[in-house]
């Protein structure tokens, strides 16, 4: 695509100097995006000729300023040049970039990546979560340690990125790091937006990503069945760390409510209308509104831990791994041969609390806050359970006309 390219020398006039004179200020623009940068050089305004964008009349000092701004006009123009010689994608930000010297050549991969990891860091609870931000910097760690081994450096331009590398990284954090496939398929998506974002600032000439295939595989998500909810209802634990997060999971497994929103309830998200109780939040995943009613057992769990305050937490948990770790022992305890983690009880309400007990798929997916049905599907497995209860609805429509379609036809053929 041919792009549009343009240079406009003008004066600033709100921003005139001590002497009276204007600032000469010269914009790029490509493609309509358009960058502005200080000539250094300044004109009385009655002398700026703005059609031609250049210093009237033929006196010494104005042939001076005009061979300036004929001279920065070249090396803009080079600098423009340059990088569309080179394929890359070509920005007024690059052009300005180039023509000051700051050559972006010397882009290292790892050294944008950290920059990206800082600036997402400090957006962490405004529009950043912060398990995306954990993400990236574990995939950064992984980035450092297999460019140390595999290339003996502690970074990679830019410019020496190529499909080897991308094959290369896949390999490593699949085989070697030992992480499963779904694992894996995160963690490439990850490499590749931060390679999509450095190719929009034109660090990169081509899409390494183009043509290469990423997958993920369908995993079967585990969920509690009512008699392992209530082994865990009837565990006895001790510890009160540990009771903690056995009674903030299964208040989850009933509400649906993430880790994350967890942890963010206060006794402000609870609403009484007449005789029921409500809990009233938004994901912070996805900024959707959701209105769970509590029925006796989550309604049980909250008035044993609601707090004074009402804007203090009302389950004060630890981390979302040290929670897994408890919980993977209380599993073990109550006898559940499951990989059971938080996010087990987000999948439990899904399925065994509601879909298997007759709710619309559409209702689910209110109550769980997505925005696309088809989130809700991938969690709402259909049980045996579930399965049987329907074939009997089913057996009931269909059989007594069957019956009766076969012995009419007996009477016929009699």
């Amino acid at each position: 695509m041919r792009n549009t390219f343009k240079i406009l020398f003008y004066v600033k006039r709100s921003s005139p100097l001590r002497n009276g004179e204007l600032p000469i200020m010269c914009r790029i623009t490509i493609n309509g995006r358009r960058v502005q940068l200080s000539t250094q050089l300044s004109v009385q305004e009655q002398r700026w000729d703005v059609r031609a964008g250049r210093i009237a009349g033929r006196s010494a000092q104005a042939e001076r300023i005009n061979e300036r701004l004929a001279a920065i006009r070249h090396g803009i123009e080079r600098s423009y040049h340059t990088l569309a010689g080179e394929q890359l994608y070509v920005t007024p930000q690059r052009v300005k970039e180039i023509y000051l010297g700051l050559d972006y050549r010397n882009e290292r991969l790892l050294d944008f990546f950290r920059r990206h990891n800082a600036e997402f860091r400090r957006m962490v609870g405004l529009n950043r979560s912060m398990t995306t931000y954990y993400k990236y910097r574990c995939v950064c760690i992984h980035l450092e340690n297999f460019i140390r081994d595999k290339y003996n450096r502690r970074d990679l331009l830019f410019k020496e990125l190529d499909t080897e590398f991308l094959t290369g990284f896949h390999a490593y954090i699949s085989h070697e790091c030992s992480f499963k496939k779904n694992t894996t398929w995160i963690y490439m998506i990850a490499l590749k937006h931060i390679l999509m974002l450095a190719r929009s600032r034109g660090y990169m000439a081509c899409d390494l990503f183009a043509g290469y295939k990423l997958r993920s595989e369908s995993v079967m998500r585990n969920y509690l069945t009512m008699q392992e909810i209530d082994s865990l209802i009837r565990l006895d634990v001790d510890h009160p760390t540990a009771a903690l997060v056995r009674d903030a999971f299964l208040f989850s497994c009933f509400t649906g409510l993430s880790y994350v929103d967890l942890c963010a309830l206060t006794p402000e998200n609870v609403r009484q209308e007449r005789n029921r109780f409500w809990i009233s939040t938004t994901r912070r995943k996805t900024g959707s509104e959701v209105d769970v009613r509590l029925f006796a057992l989550p309604y049980a769990i909250l008035c044993r831990y609601m707090p004074r305050r009402r804007d203090a937490p009302i389950f004060d948990l630890p981390g979302n791994g040290w929670c897994n770790v408890c919980l993977r022992r209380i599993a073990e305890q109550a006898g559940i041969a499951k990989r059971v983690t938080f996010h087990t009880a987000r999948h439990t309400f899904a399925t065994t609390v509601t879909l298997s007990q007759g709710v619309a798929i559409e209702t689910i997916s209110k109550l769980l806050g997505h925005k696309n049905i088809r989130t809700t599907q991938i969690y709402a497995t259909v049980t045996h359970a579930r399965l049987d209860l329907e074939l009997e609805r089913l057996s009931r429509r269909i059989d007594p006309l069957c019956r009766g379609r076969l012995r009419a036809a007996g009477g016929q053929n009699g």
